[in-house]
């Protein structure tokens, strides 16, 4: 295990970051702006989890908005607590709630996998439930 490189980043954080990191029971959510250290704070409490309990790798699941994201997290996690890191899930929250749908989609009473639209499907789909229905224009500034 290379604690030293965990040992080194959990110095660096701030009293807040390190509150994140050390809450090992039950879910956590960082809010916080761009360039704040999120993806490190939820790195460094996932390596902590697995060095402080019994919880298996594969029982974790960390979910973000970008694929930059889960890239960053995946390398942190490695480097901080070794290969049981390649053991978390780590995804996306829109690969996430796909990979579910594909999965269950019988139960969400869905005939056939559905597909995801592209850009140019996307927009006809929206024009074309602006164009067909009627719609009251409502405001509050009266």
């Amino acid at each position: 295990m290379t604690n030293e490189e965990f040992e080194g980043a959990y110095k660096n954080l701030n009293t807040k970051q390190r509150e994140a990191v050390d809450a090992i029971d039950g879910p956590v959510m960082v809010v916080a702006g761009p360039g704040t250290g999120k993806t490190q704070i939820l790195t460094l409490r996932i390596g902590n989890i697995l060095q402080k309990t019994d919880t298996e790798a594969e029982s974790i699941l960390c979910l973000t908005f970008t694929n930059s994201g889960v890239s960053a997290m995946k390398e942190r996690l490695e480097k901080y607590i070794g290969s049981r890191g390649r053991e978390v899930f780590i995804s996306t929250f829109h690969s996430f709630a796909i990979k579910l749908v594909e999965k269950y989609y019988e139960l969400l009473d869905f005939k056939q996998i559905p597909k995801l639209l592209d850009d140019d499907e996307a927009v006809f789909l929206v024009d074309e439930i602006l164009n067909d229905n009627e719609w009251e224009h409502k405001s509050s500034l009266q």
